[in-house]
């Protein structure tokens, strides 16, 4: 008998399945008095009872803004989310790409972490 990672059934093995999601496609908002802002991913997983890992492919979009990362612990009780990932902040006249951020007060605060690179678009007339 062998142990087989492959998730393919023969005979005389063991199937071992990998760890999965707890979630795939979640999608969460943080409502400010200034703004929506959409929060989605490809997978998350519970950390605790508030606490979600949100990771591959997240992305925070508003209308002014989209941030992306690969993994983001995001508080569904508090709306803040905090990464220590590189992360890329877009939006009309600027990009920064940083080790992280902290997103607090609902969506009204964003902090860059780490070393970070900022971008500035000038529209010069």
């Amino acid at each position: 008998m062998y142990i087989n990672l492959n998730n393919s059934i023969e005979s005389n093995s063991i199937i071992i399945n990998k760890k999965t999601a707890d979630i795939t496609k979640p999608k969460f908002a943080i409502n400010s008095k200034k703004q929506k802002i959409s929060v989605t991913a490809n997978e998350g997983n519970f950390l605790t009872n508030d606490e979600i890992r949100l990771e591959k492919n997240v992305v925070f979009k508003s209308n002014n803004f989209k941030i992306y990362s690969e993994s983001v612990v995001f508080n569904k009780k508090n709306f803040i989310a905090y990464s220590n990932n590189k992360s890329k902040f877009v939006s009309k006249n600027a990009s920064i790409e940083s080790i992280g951020f902290d997103i607090t007060e609902n969506g009204n605060i964003i902090n860059f972490k780490g070393k970070t690179k900022l971008k500035l678009k000038w529209n010069i007339h």
